[in-house]
């Protein structure tokens, strides 16, 4: 079937009552939230902000926020979530400052003085614009920036390029099981994150409800599948990990089931599969983009990949800036498409992570590794990732400098196989000729982690150093 153009304000005409987004008991319909982003776009309007300036936004994941990224899209502004707890840190101001962030928009009375940017309600802004004209000027579409995850690092602001057409809705893909006549989607982990983020605002956008779950448990997300009749989700592969732990599957089988964001063991998605169905979308990208995608089919052709380059995207793997062949490890580039132009962007994305492709073209994710040095850590992962057992894995150096002191740190399924892992992880690095690092197992889920689900390497790497600082010289 061909795509087709729709939008949420193209669903409250054609039935201004249908549900439109549900998080606990806060609610409304698609009529509400059209009516909600027109008044919040007037509001904006009405503040005098220079054509596609960036606005930054704490509001909850619910109503209020997919109002606003509405207005956004519609409104020709780009729209920069930030959760509370980073806005909060020492990182969030700065970060706000790097993004040329023009307006901050908060659901409770505004942070006056707290933020190196001006702050002002949703609900001034909405009462301000309540009165007018309810169409859209026609102007270049907005769009959503958003900020690295901050796993090896501080979290960086990652600037986009604003369309250069008016936003006319999402073309709806019957893969992605969403659409004015589809179910709800789930939003199982409700994060400022494009992987998270991203599937949720295009269901909506092609007229399916969002369902946002705003506490995780694999019993609650059967529960609310259930109840709802949900048809999608996205579950980061630390909730799939959760979910097939469990062993238990909504009674209605969903349509799709999208997840990325990180590696994901091949044993755990085998086992997801069986639970669920082949019914699992994997992708693969950057705070700046989505770059490959794989369906279940094709996954179980090319096992542990995460697809093929999307339209309009060059993938390659690079060694010192030069190509390699297929099978060959190295860093990850892509060119992306220029938004106002047919050829491809000469500029090179360099994604600091480590794979390979194989001769169709499918790429292989082996870790992140930033520099060259990191791919030692990088393969061991890959390595340990594809054993029995294993949930999820981490490997640092906690030499600081000078020779590597290898640590892996690896989620097991059960605590009893910890000690035959261990092991196994040994003769496996043997075999392979990499180094056997220091092996600390742990319960799976314990690791730490961002909102996203990513573990945080720089928790792990400053618990190790302070470790070392403090013992015995």
């Amino acid at each position: 079937m061909r795509s087709y153009l729709w939008s949420p304000w193209r669903t409250a005409a054609a039935d201004a009552s249908r549900v439109a987004v549900i998080a606990g008991p806060e609610s409304c319909t698609f009529g509400e939230l059209t009516e909600r982003a027109d008044a919040l776009g007037r509001g904006l309007r009405g503040q005098g902000l220079p054509d596609g300036c960036i606005l930054s936004t704490d509001i909850r994941t619910g109503p209020g926020f997919f109002a606003l990224a509405l207005t956004a899209l519609a409104y020709g502004y780009g729209l920069f979530p930030v959760e509370d707890g980073l806005l909060r840190s020492a990182a969030g101001p700065r970060l706000l400052s790097e993004m040329g962030v023009a307006l901050h928009v908060t659901a409770g009375p505004a942070r006056a003085g707290s933020l190196p940017v001006r702050t002002v309600s949703d609900e001034s802004l909405a009462d301000a614009g309540s009165r007018g004209s309810a169409s859209a000027p026609r102007v270049p579409a907005g769009y959503l920036a958003f900020a690295t995850s901050g796993t090896t690092g501080v979290p960086r602001g990652v600037p986009r390029v604003r369309p250069g057409h008016p936003y006319l809705g999402v073309a709806v893909e019957s893969r992605y099981a969403a659409g004015p006549s589809v179910g709800p989607h789930l939003m199982a982990n409700p994060t400022y994150h494009l992987g998270t983020l991203g599937p949720a605002l295009y269901a909506l956008q092609a007229g399916s409800a969002v369902v946002v779950q705003r506490h995780w448990s694999p019993q609650e997300f059967v529960l609310l599948a259930d109840c709802h009749n949900v048809a999608s989700t996205m579950l980061s592969p630390d909730l799939l990990v959760d979910i097939v732990a469990a062993g238990s599957a909504p009674a209605r089988s969903l349509k799709a089931v999208f997840h990325g964001g990180a590696a994901c063991p091949p044993a755990i998605k085998r086992a997801a599969v069986d639970l669920l169905g082949p019914v699992l979308h994997e992708y693969y990208g950057t705070s700046r983009s989505v770059l490959t995608e794989i369906d279940t089919i094709q996954w179980l052709d090319h096992p542990g990949s995460v697809g093929r380059a999307l339209p309009g995207i060059t993938l390659t793997v690079e060694r010192d800036g030069t190509p390699v062949p297929p099978g060959v490890p190295g860093e990850i580039c892509a060119r992306l498409r220029r938004a106002d132009s047919t050829s491809v962007d000469d500029r090179v994305l360099r994604t600091g992570d480590l794979g390979y492709l194989d001769d169709d073209a499918y790429l292989y994710i082996l870790g992140r590794a930033d520099e060259q040095d990191g791919w030692l850590e990088a393969l061991l992962e890959h390595l340990v990732r594809q054993l029995p057992g294993v949930t999820d894995v981490v490997v640092i150096d906690a030499s600081g400098a000078g020779d590597p002191e290898l640590i892996c740190h690896v989620e097991t399924r059960t605590p009893e196989g910890a000690t035959e892992l261990v092991q196994a992880i040994g003769v496996a690095a043997t075999a392979q000729g990499l180094p056997v690092p220091q092996i600390v197992a742990h319960p799976r889920g314990t690791l730490p982690r961002t909102p996203s689900g990513k573990i945080r390497r720089t928790a792990l790497t400053s618990g190790v150093m302070e470790d070392r600082q403090g013992q015995p010289q």
